[in-house]
């Protein structure tokens, strides 16, 4: 019996100093989720990017959305790890200075008597501030990875439903494709209008609201976290319990907020964003892009728009490569009834060339022309696309331009300067 209360002592006495030295586990693992985080920014470009490839037009708006929120999330992660290791360590200087100075000392102290003791009026003690930073340290590190939990399953599961609404768009029924969605917006509705209505204080005793309630509730997360649903139960339920506290102050928040949206807004013209929210406007005839030119794209790893080696040629033969999307290259054999079956690789060549041919138009200064291509992979981004040789001797000296035209959606105007 005795043996097994030490066991018990010993057990608690080792989960307790878990819970004392937990800042060091804290410390570390937010310097290298920082690191990590700033990382996630790349993932969210390649993924939009991805996107732009693979999805049909029509599924770029959706997309938007989800990446958009992912962005948030990663800023909202990196923004709550920023503020947790400068709070930890700001933690650490107080357990230092404590050890040091165990408190204020009006007798050894710089200001007069009369003046100390005002300013240590308002000031709290050293105790009490290390120990209100060390649980506010924690509700932070314990929200951000709640935050990463339900932003990680949610991405998946939204993704996984657009590439599966990608692959069957010419196959199903248009309301089967979308009856995901508003069954799941209708359970979200529910889940929120039954959530509201269970928490007022006057229904808190209704048993039957409770219970239905709480499997909306199970029912809904399940869907939304996968497994993961009882880990992010677990934690919601603990912080939820210690909603009372001043742990979650609205200075915190605040500063949440404005770094959340200060590295949302900077990473955002870092990616293609733009370009899945309004894909429709986003060639202009009026104004020349950078991004036309290759001699500009040495840090770009993703085309959007045709690209030309410089605006100024002053070589006889220009080159203009064209990204050929994953979702425009089934178009484009769509355009020219493409069948491999029982070709020879030669013969498929030639058919898969006319149909980029077809899909693909070329105009110099408003004239239509047919030069010769050649289906390539770009050889700084690895897209595929194809490349048209233009001969420039025909041109008159000085600015020109070139048009491309890709199916019914885009179209792009890129002007140069011809030097003879």
């Amino acid at each position: 019996m005795e043996a097994n209360e030490t066991k018990k002592d010993s057990s608690k006495h080792w989960l307790q100093r878990l819970k004392d030295e937990s800042w060091e586990a804290e410390l570390l693992v937010s310097a290298v989720a920082i690191f990590g985080t700033f990382k996630l920014f790349d993932i969210v470009g390649w993924v939009t990017n991805t996107f732009i490839n693979i999805l049909n037009p029509d599924l770029y708006k959706p997309s938007y959305i989800i990446i958009i929120l992912g962005l948030l999330a990663v800023s909202f992660l990196v923004a709550l790890f920023l503020i947790h290791f400068a709070l930890r360590a700001y933690w650490v200087g107080l357990i230092g200075l404590n050890s040091v100075y165990p408190d204020y000392n009006i007798n050894e102290n710089l200001f007069s008597k009369i003046y100390a003791k005002r300013l240590i009026s308002i000031l709290p003690t050293i105790k009490d501030s290390i120990e209100k930073v060390d649980k506010l340290c924690s509700v932070i590190f314990s929200v951000a990875f709640i935050a990463f939990l339900i932003y990680i399953n949610v991405a998946i599961i939204f993704s996984i439903y657009l590439l599966f609404y990608n692959i069957f768009l010419d196959v199903l029924p248009y309301f089967l494709l979308i009856s995901p969605i508003y069954i799941l917006g209708f359970l979200l509705v529910s889940h929120v209008l039954i959530s509201a209505l269970a928490n007022l204080k006057v229904n808190h005793e209704k048993q039957k609201l409770q219970v239905f309630a709480f499997k909306l509730h199970k029912l809904v997360s399940t869907l939304m976290f996968g497994p993961l649903y009882k880990s992010i139960f677990q934690i919601n339920m603990m912080l939820s319990s210690r909603s009372n506290r001043k742990e979650r102050t609205l200075k915190i928040s605040f500063i949440v907020i404005v770094a959340m949206l200060f590295f949302t807004s900077y990473h955002f013209k870092n990616t293609n964003l733009i370009y899945l929210r309004s894909h429709n406007k986003y060639t202009s005839k009026s104004i020349a892009s950078t991004a036309y030119y290759k001699i500009n794209n040495n840090e770009n790893t993703f085309l959007i728009n045709p690209e030309i080696e410089s605006d100024i040629i002053n070589q006889q033969t220009m080159k203009v490569f064209i990204p050929v999307f994953l979702s425009e290259r089934n178009k484009a054999k769509e355009l020219c009834n493409y069948k491999s079956k029982g070709l020879k690789e030669e013969e498929k060549s030639k058919l898969l060339d006319q149909c980029y041919k077809n899909y693909i138009s070329i105009k110099v200064n408003d004239s239509i022309i047919n030069p010769e291509i050649l289906r390539i992979n770009h050889e700084r981004t690895r897209q595929k696309g194809v490349v048209a040789y233009i001969n420039t001797s025909s041109l008159k000296p000085g600015k020109n331009n070139i048009s491309v035209k890709k199916g019914n959606l885009f179209n792009w105007s890129l002007p140069f300067f011809l030097e003879k």
